[in-house]
């Protein structure tokens, strides 16, 4: 992968690439990236995938059955992403500016996402940049999938994951499950994804007034009055839960 991202480091200006690996019930793998400090490293990756993971649009698109094909970070965000707790506590602390990955399927059942970011503070991916990598992304990952399609991740044979079929859920349904209404449940899930009111009601078919009475309602019975202290909550869970994965 090193020789895959000097090459693609001729043709476009990035920062840092990584690769993540996920399958249904399983708790994902980071085989790789291209940052070399260990600390860095532990910020970008280790914590990502301790559980933070589960509201990343990257690992949304996946959830959704996306096996191929290239997306930026803005094109797959919810609305409210960008000014979202996930967004503070993660993307501002990894100091990524923007994303870019090219998703493709193994054989065993997994789907990896091969992602180019930019960081400190530089300018997001521009047009120009996405025509050069969407011409490039069937070499990109037919090379990838090649590659790791002969590489052993760790994960178990495809016919036996019987984990969760979207652990999100999973963890939302866990989270305040003796207090939360499964609207109300729903409504904070989608807060955290970083959707506003109207995004929410819209999925939901619901009004937006309906959505801000839910959102009211969960959060005094949760105990938090924001959206800070409900993402902490929320971490205290998913690190129960990806602990529970294989």
């Amino acid at each position: 992968m090193d020789a895959l991202t000097r090459a693609l480091k001729c043709a476009l200006d990035f920062d840092n690439a990584m690769l993540f690996a996920y399958k249904q019930g399983e708790r994902p793998r980071g085989p790789y990236t291209d940052i070399h400090d260990p600390a860095q490293a532990r910020i970008v990756v280790d914590q990502y995938l301790l559980g933070p993971f589960l509201l990343d649009p990257f690992y949304g698109e996946v959830q959704q059955g996306r096996s191929d094909g290239l997306a930026r970070l803005g094109d797959i965000a919810p609305d409210r992403f960008f000014v979202s707790e996930y967004y503070e506590q993660h993307y501002r602390r990894t100091r990524i500016t923007d994303e870019v990955g090219f998703f493709f399927a193994l054989p065993c059942g997994a789907t990896l996402v091969y992602s180019l970011t930019r960081r400190h503070g530089a300018q997001m991916f521009s047009d120009p940049d996405m025509q050069i990598m969407q011409g490039l992304a069937p070499l990109i990952c037919a090379l990838a999938r090649r590659h790791w399609s002969a590489v052993e991740l760790g994960f178990a044979p495809r016919e036996a994951a019987d984990g969760p079929l979207d652990p999100v859920s999973a963890a939302l349904a866990a989270f305040g499950a003796s207090v939360l209404s499964k609207r109300q449940s729903q409504v904070v899930g989608l807060v955290l994804k970083g959707h506003s009111t109207e995004s929410t009601a819209l999925i939901l078919s619901i009004s937006a007034d309906t959505v801000k009475v839910h959102r009211r309602h969960a959060y005094a019975k949760l105990g938090v009055s924001s959206q800070a202290k409900l993402f902490a909550m929320f971490l205290d869970l998913l690190s129960d839960l990806v602990a529970d994965l294989r």
